[in-house]
């Protein structure tokens, strides 16, 4: 007779996931991924793309060594406080609660989406750093792009597999995401 309990994933294999099967994740183990950690990744992906974002400007000379710890700054703030005021929104406006889905579900898994933005902007960031590029666009936009498939499986989930509302809300949600980046791009020049 085998007794033995499943093991559990490993969070960061879960993260991995999120870019491979997004929806298999969402459906499936995001119950099992604390929001704290969630925040972390999507926090620790935009600081890494409006890092990203200071460099380019002070390599054009429009900011100084003090401007890019501040984007850097905003960048964290964003990718924590920003992504889980827009999980909290989406969460509402998909009338999540009447499906008893959590909003510590609902932020844990609109997070975790952003698993892609911070490979990417790792990337990038590396690029950055060793050839001198300016990756923002590049990779840290990118980044953003990819995160659009998880945060669709995100809100389908919460919207109860309504497609057209789901496609909706998800561009929406990426046109806020890289509005506010423009917005914040500026003010930290």
């Amino acid at each position: 007779m085998d007794t033995a309990a499943p093991m559990a994933i490993p969070r960061w294999k879960t993260a991995l996931n999120m870019i491979i099967n997004p929806g298999e994740v969402v459906k499936s183990q995001m119950g099992k991924v604390p929001w704290p950690y969630s925040l972390s990744v999507s926090g620790l992906s935009f600081m890494l793309f409006f890092l990203q974002t200071g460099l380019d400007l002070l390599r054009s000379g429009q900011i100084e060594a003090s401007g890019v710890v501040l984007m850097t700054m905003l960048g964290l703030l964003y990718g924590t406080a920003g992504i889980a005021l827009l999980a909290v929104m989406v969460w509402a406006l998909a009338q999540a609660g009447e499906r008893e889905i959590g909003l510590g579900w609902a932020i844990s898994a609109f997070a975790l989406g952003y698993s892609a933005t911070f490979v990417y902007a790792a990337t990038g960031l590396l690029f950055s750093l060793l050839l001198g590029w300016k990756t923002a666009v590049a990779f840290g936009v990118t980044g953003v792009l990819w995160a659009l498939r998880p945060t669709l499986f995100t809100i389908r989930q919460m919207a109860g597999d309504r497609l057209a509302f789901s496609i909706a809300l998800t561009t929406l949600c990426g046109a806020l995401l890289l509005a506010g980046w423009s917005l914040l791009g500026k003010f930290g020049a």
